[in-house]
């Protein structure tokens, strides 16, 4: 049962994530909480898989936020309705800079609602 509220993103291409050492994009975040995200791909991923991942957002024309962490696959498959495989990631060490991202998108979600 999920302990904390999600912020899903309108647009998918919003927080890319990447392979840190390579560069290659892996997919993009559907959805995020203070632990964990689930990630929308074009390639199926394992779940209890381990991997390094970077996460990256423009925030503003000069403001790009990027993030390295180590996250678990909990489970994946396919959404038929998008065709996108969607995997769930669990963060393996508590990042304050992960909590800080979620903790700035919450304030500009708010922040346009509110508009």
């Amino acid at each position: 049962m999920r302990n904390q509220s999600r912020l899903i993103f309108r647009s998918i291409f919003r927080v890319k994530v990447s392979n840190p050492k390579s560069g290659a994009l892996i997919g993009y975040v559907g959805d995020v909480s203070e632990f964990g995200f689930k990630l929308l791909s074009d390639t199926a991923i394992e779940p209890g898989s381990h991997r390094d991942l970077r996460l990256r957002m423009r925030l503003a024309e000069n403001e790009l936020l990027q993030i390295d962490l180590q996250a678990s696959c909990r489970w994946s498959g396919v959404n038929e309705k998008t065709g996108y495989f969607e995997a769930g990631f669990i963060l393996e060490q508590p990042s304050a800079e992960f909590t800080a991202l979620v903790e700035k998108l919450r304030i500009m979600r708010n922040a346009f609602d509110e508009e």
